[in-house]
C-alpha cells in the first residue's frame, strides 16, 4: 500500500494575531484555546497520523526546531526535521523535502499541510482517493467552495473533468486574493473555490517541475539537502547553496505553469485563523456568546471574547469586543476592526520594539558566581562578573547591544545565536559575544533544557549583573 509524507512547513509570522503570535514563536506553535489545549503545529500532526501516513516531514527555521521536537513530544509523535538556516517562502521549502526524502523513498508522495489552519471533515478520505493522481504525475490542489466573497482568500477556478480520472479536474486557473467585486463575480460562476493551502504530488513531480521552471534555484536547493549537515535530530540545510534559493511559493513557481496541475475538491470545514475574529468564530461559547480563556471573571458581557494568559482579567458590560492579555502587552480591539492588529504590529516595528518578535517575561534570578561551588576559584577576582539561567526549549534570551568584554558560555544543551547580519548554533562550551551593533538572541534549539553561564569581564557594581533579559517564545 502507498503511504503518505505529511509536508508540515512550520514558517510564517502571524501578525493578525499579536499579541499571540510573535515572529518568533508564531501562529502554528500556540494553543488554540487556552492553556490546556493542543497547538495548530499539533493539531496538524495529528490530523494525518497512522493508516496511510508516514511520520511527517517538518522544514522549520533552525530557531524553531526545540519548539517542534518539543510539541512533538507531547503528542508522542516521530517525524524528519529539517531546519532552513533562512526562511525562502514554501517553494525551496518544499524543494528541499522532496529531495531529501526522495534519496531513501524514490517513490514518496507528499501531501502539504499548512501547520496553522483548523480543517475538520473527511479531510484524509478525499486525500486517500487521490493517490493514483499523484503516482500519474500530477500536481493536486485542494479547493474548497466557498461560503462568502472572501477577499484575503485565493481562489481556484474549475475547467471541468479530469480524463480518466474521477477524483480529480482540470485547473482554469488561480486568482490572488481578488477584490470584492471580482470575488463576488467568482462566487456566482459557480466554478471557483477556495484555495485551501493543501497540496499534493510525489516527490519525483515537483523536483523535476522546479528544475523546468526555476533551474537555478532547483540546483542550489538540490545541493543545500547535498552537502548538509545530516544529524540524528534534524537535516540542517547548506547555508551558503539555500541562500541563493529564490525566495517564491510553490504556487508562484510551479502551479501556476506546469501542465500537471489538477484539483480535487474539498468537503470540509476549513478556517485559515487568521484573525482575533476568525478565533472567536472556531472557539466555543457560553450562553452569552463570550469565548472566555484562562483566569477571567465577564460581568454582562455579550459576544466577547477574552484570553488571559498570565492573570486575572475581569470585563463588565462589554459586547463585541476582543481582549488579549499576555505577560507584556495587552490587545484590546473591537471585533470587526481585528484584521488592523497587523497595523499596531507596523508601528511597533517602526519603533523597534522588540514585542513584534518575542515574548517578553522577568528576567530570570541571576546566579552570583560566589553561590557557584564550581567557579568558587574566582571570588577573589575583580576581573569577573558571573551569573546563569536556565532557558527552557523553545524560549529566547537577549544579550543587549554592547561590547565583546559581555559573553555567554554554553555549559548545557544547544543554542542558536543571531545578531545583526550573523548567526550560529553553539553547543557545550561555546561562546558567544555582546555585539556592539544589536543585541544578540539567543533561542534553545535544543531538545532539552539549556544552562547559560554570563560573563562580564570587569568589576561591576555590587548587586550588578550582566545585561540581558529574558523571553518567551510562547
Amino acid at each position: 500500500m502507498t503511504t503518505i509524507y505529511p509536508l508540515i512547513i512550520c514558517g510564517g509570522k502571524g501578525t493578525r494575531l499579536w499579541p499571540l503570535s510573535r515572529t518568533q514563536s508564531p501562529k502554528q506553535f500556540q494553543k488554540i484555546s487556552g492553556p490546556e489545549s493542543s497547538t495548530f503545529f499539533q493539531v496538524a500532526v495529528q490530523r494525518h497520523r497512522g493508516g496511510i501516513y508516514q511520520d511527517p516531514v517538518i522544514v522549520t527555521g533552525v530557531t524553531h526546531r526545540g519548539t517542534v521536537v518539543k510539541q512533538l513530544r507531547e503528542i508522542q509523535s516521530g517525524a524528519q526535521i529539517i531546519c532552513e538556516p533562512m526562511g525562502r517562502n514554501t517553494g525551496p521549502a518544499v524543494l528541499a523535502a522532496a529531495h531529501a526524502i526522495s534519496r531513501k523513498d524514490p517513490d514518496a508522495i507528499f501531501v502539504v499541510v499548512p501547520a496553522d489552519h483548523i480543517i475538520e471533515g473527511p479531510l484524509n478520505k478525499t486525500i486517500e482517493a487521490c493517490i493514483p493522481a499523484a503516482k500519474a504525475g500530477h500536481i493536486i490542489t485542494f479547493g474548497i467552495a466557498p461560503r462568502y466573497a472572501e477577499t484575503g482568500f485565493g481562489y481556484i477556478t474549475d475547467a471541468g473533468p479530469m480524463e480518466g480520472f474521477d477524483t480529480i479536474r482540470r485547473v482554469g486557473g488561480f486568482v490572488e486574493k481578488p477584490p470584492a467585486d471580482k470575488a463576488q463575480a467568482l462566487i456566482d460562476s459557480k466554478s471557483a473555490y477556495w484555495a485551501s493551502g493543501l497540496s499534493m504530488f510525489s516527490a519525483s513531480t515537483i523536483i523535476e517541475e522546479y528544475a523546468k521552471f526555476d533551474p537555478r534555484t532547483a540546483a542550489y536547493v538540490a545541493d543545500s539537502v547535498e552537502f548538509g549537515s545530516n544529524t540524528p535530530e534534524a537535516l540542517y540545510l547548506n547555508e551558503v547553496d539555500f541562500a541563493e534559493a529564490a525566495s517564491e511559493p510553490t504556487e508562484g513557481v510551479v502551479f501556476e505553469k506546469t501542465d500537471r496541475i489538477a484539483m480535487a475538491t474539498l468537503d470540509v470545514s476549513w478556517d485559515d485563523v487568521g484573525s482575533w475574529l476568525a478565533m472567536y468564530n472556531i472557539s466555543p461559547r457560553d450562553q452569552n456568546g463570550n469565548v472566555l480563556q484562562g483566569d477571567v471573571i465577564a460581568l454582562d458581557a455579550m459576544n466577547t471574547m477574552v484570553r488571559a494568559d498570565s492573570r486575572l482579567v475581569s470585563i463588565v458590560g462589554l459586547t463585541d469586543i476582543i481582549v488579549i492579555d499576555t505577560p507584556d502587552a495587552l490587545l484590546v480591539a473591537r471585533m470587526d476592526e481585528t484584521q488592523n492588529v497587523k497595523k499596531v504590529v507596523e508601528q511597533l516595528k517602526a519603533s523597534h520594539r522588540t514585542e513584534t518578535e518575542v515574548h517578553a517575561e522577568a528576567k530570570p534570578a541571576m546566579v552570583p558566581f560566589e553561590k557557584q561551588k564550581e567557579l568558587s576559584r574566582l571570588v577573589d577576582s575583580d576581573k569577573f562578573q558571573l551569573g546563569t539561567a536556565e532557558i527552557e526549549v523553545g524560549r529566547t534570551v537577549i544579550l543587549d547591544q554592547g561590547a565583546r568584554n559581555r559573553q555567554v558560555i554554553v555549559v548545557q544543551g544547544s543554542v542558536h545565536a543571531s545578531g545583526p547580519g550573523w548567526s550560529k548554533i553553539a553547543t557545550e562550551g561555546g561562546r558567544i559575544y555582546a555585539d556592539e551593533n544589536g543585541p544578540v538572541r539567543i533561542v534553545n534549539s535544543g531538545d532539552d533544557k539549556a544552562e547559560l553561564l554570563f560573563v562580564t569581564l570587569e568589576k561591576l557594581e555590587v548587586g550588578a549583573h550582566p545585561t540581558m533579559s529574558m523571553v518567551s517564545n510562547g
